[in-house]
């Protein structure tokens, strides 16, 4: 096929993709709500409205808890939710839980002093309705000692004259009474609803009276004894299977790209500075992320605890945790780089080479990502309508609504897993397989099923469900796309998917700061192709200048200036175009010369390689590998039975060159300077600053 039918194929394919992308979101968006249960989420409250309210409606019932440290929290009442959705489906539950105000996402507020027992806690709608207060108190505090009749006109006032029931609408199942040490009679009295069930579930209220005061009035959806059992059951199958994935494809594709690092290290091949990014932007993000929930960790305080020691025991956690990914995702990366290459050593399988990488193939991972959503709408809406299955999918990061900067969490959520997962499933495990066992079905096949039911954990029934979708998407998508375009493509789908997920009930809110936040997550999703899009902006309707590939051969005194034009230090062109011992042989890009290489061959046939050049605009394309082929190739023509190049210790990018080339090092030269240290010429100072430089124009080939 020629390269002009290969552009047009692949423009075919980008408008197919993006025409499958959209279809997918818009899939996606459609059925969100028969498909995905925090479709019932209404963030009407902002966290810090929600604080203000929970604060007013403590003074309203004469407590001061200025003096006290305090936290507010989102969370999910799990098990009433799994109930509702496992009894009457997600479309269902959603109209459920808003038509009859059912408490299953709530907003909890918590006051407490460091070492002192007593403490308050409010529970609340998203639209700051009261549906939980408590107030803790000792056991020796004093009270009244009322009888249970008197507790009870307590309580029933409470319900009618705060939380404005009807007592008509309420059925007493329990009442009871304890006496505590300190003389105080506490009362406890459970109501249902009498016009609502669930099967066998019900929903309940509860209040306690210490003394002569409400000390705590709960609400909640009762779920019947025998569920929770069975489900509980199922639940540890799924865990096992889970672990069980997890743990093999964790240990040995762990394993291999830890060993592919470690021969790569010692052959020279491992350009270290390539992983600095990638790892700093994961550890960067995790980091920010544990610092933006670090607040809420004042939730499950226990105020027996010493509060200096469980703030240094959180923060030495958050740091270590940013650490850990920090390293992990250099090691794989760097192990996976190596091991790739094993396999594919004229492609770099993590960033394509050219100069459009990262806006194309960003644009193609976000396309592969609204695939993603669209294939997993329509994947559960199959299984639910035919094969009775069920799942209550979760938005990840969707509950950091509670954290001063919500964006972050769907942020962590979706690079922390897309970067890490992809690494050591796609790159590593794929790589790996292939190369053992030279079938591609396998290699896509063994990875993927790890991957896929190494997320059983997640709620699902039949219990592999989850583990048959992934498996389906790591072969038929995931897989094929890591092949075919690299894994930044895959990277940016599985972060698409994973962040939009925590993004969309933040940009379903009616609060003007989570719509905010969900935007920027939309935006941080775009960031990679803005550059593309620019340049495109730019470029649009001046004439395209194609650009021929470089023509490698041999150099002539009529190209001195020209070579002499790439400012390569200690070379002298004209003496060694004049040598008959020495070949020097060009890329030429009309009308200038864009690399070169030279060698001399001694009278024994060991050759020396005297310089090799690419210029900065033409790296990342293997550029200088195929100079280094045309020479090695006339070099053996002429003679020459071995070649060596000499490359300086600190010179990371040389050195990681020709061990990709399948050098073999054979000498270690060691020198001492004898000077005295502000003497040298070069320094550490100088070194940095010739890391950077190197990291600025990237390898050689």
């Amino acid at each position: 096929m020629t390269s002009t039918m290969q552009r047009l194929a692949s423009r075919r394919f980008d408008v197919l993709l993006t025409l499958a992308g959209i279809l997918g979101i818009v899939l996606f968006l459609a059925l969100y709500n028969e498909a995905f249960p925090d479709a019932a989420i209404d963030l009407t409250l902002s966290r810090d409205q929600i604080a203000q309210q929970a604060n007013n409606y403590l003074k309203s019932q004469g407590y001061d808890v200025a003096a006290y440290e305090s936290v507010v929290d989102f969370n999910q009442n799990w098990w009433s939710s799994v109930y509702l959705q496992r009894t009457l489906g997600v479309a269902e539950t959603n109209r459920l839980v808003k038509a009859e105000r059912l408490p299953i996402w709530t907003w909890k507020a918590r006051w407490f002093k460091p070492q002192q027992q007593e403490e308050f806690s409010l529970e609340l709608m998203p639209d700051g309705e009261v549906i939980g207060f408590s107030h803790t108190i000792s056991e020796t505090a004093p009270g009244a000692a009322l009888e249970q009749n008197a507790a009870r006109a307590i309580a029933e006032k409470y319900l009618t004259a705060d939380r404005q029931l009807n007592l008509n609408d309420l059925e007493l199942t329990s009442a009871s009474s304890q006496e505590q040490p300190g003389g105080r009679i506490d009362h406890r009295f459970e109501w249902k609803r009498r016009d609502f069930a669930l099967g066998d579930g019900d929903l309940r209220r509860a209040i306690s009276v210490q003394g002569d005061r409400v000390g705590n009035y709960t609400t909640w959806l009762r779920v019947p004894e025998a569920f929770e059992r069975d489900f509980s059951a199922q639940r540890n199958v799924a865990g096992y299977i889970n672990n069980t994935a997890f743990f093999t494809g964790f240990t040995l594709f762990g394993a291999i790209g830890l060993a592919a690092l470690g021969l790569g290290a010692l052959r020279g091949v491992i350009e270290w500075r390539t992983a600095l990014i990638p790892a700093l932007l994961v550890g960067g993000i995790s980091l920010l992320s544990g610092l933006n929930t670090l607040p809420l960790y004042k939730t499950g305080y226990s105020t027996t605890n010493n509060y200096v020691l469980f703030w240094l025991g959180n923060i030495v956690g958050i740091l270590f945790n940013a650490l850990y990914n920090f390293v992990f995702v250099a090691i794989l990366w760097l192990g996976g780089t190596a091991l790739a290459k094993q396999r594919w050593p004229r492609q770099d399988k993590i960033l394509p080479r050219g100069d459009r990488w990262l806006s194309l193939y960003g644009w193609r991972g976000l396309m592969l990502g609204g695939v993603g959503f669209g294939y997993v709408t329509l994947f559960y809406l199959i299984a639910v309508k035919f094969f009775n299955g069920w799942t209550p999918l979760d938005a990840p990061g969707g509950y950091a609504v509670a954290t001063p900067f919500p964006f972050l969490g769907p942020l962590a959520s979706g690079i922390i897993p897309a970067t890490t997962e992809e690494l050591l499933f796609r790159l590593i495990g794929i790589t790996a397989v292939l190369l053992a066992f030279k079938k591609r079905w396998l290699a896509l096949l063994i990875p993927g099923m790890l991957w896929a039911f190494a997320h059983t954990g997640y709620v699902t029934e039949p219990i592999i469900l989850r583990g048959i979708e992934l498996t389906i998407e790591a072969v038929l998508i995931s897989g094929l796309f890591f092949l075919r375009f690299g894994l930044f493509t895959t990277i940016m789908a599985h972060f698409a998917y994973n962040a939009g997920l925590g993004a969309l009930p933040l940009l379903r809110s009616s609060d003007p700061y989570f719509v905010l936040s969900g935007l920027i997550v939309i935006a941080a999703m775009l960031l990679p192709i803005i550059p593309g899009a620019i340049k495109w902006l730019r470029l649009r309707g001046r004439p395209i200048i194609p650009v021929a590939a470089p023509q490698i051969d041999l150099a002539t005194l009529d190209d001195v200036d020209r070579l002499t034009a790439l400012a390569i230090k200690d070379t002298a062109w004209a003496t060694w175009l004049n040598d008959p011992s020495v070949v020097v042989v060009c890329a030429r890009s009309t009308p200038a010369i864009v690399g070169a290489t030279a060698a001399r061959i001694a009278a024994d046939g060991v050759t020396e390689i005297l310089t090799t050049y690419v210029d900065p605009q033409w790296r990342r394309r293997y550029l200088g590998s195929e100079l280094i082929d045309h020479l090695t190739n006339i070099l053996r023509e002429r003679g020459a039975k071995f070649v060596e190049i000499t490359v300086a210790w600190h010179d990371e990018r040389g050195t990681g060159f020709f061990a990709s080339q399948d050098w073999k090092q054979r000498v270690r030269v060691y020198s001492r300077s004898l000077l005295p240290p502000e003497a040298r010429p070069t320094g550490r100072r100088a070194r940095i600053r010739a890391w950077f430089k190197r990291l600025q124009n990237g390898p050689i080939n």
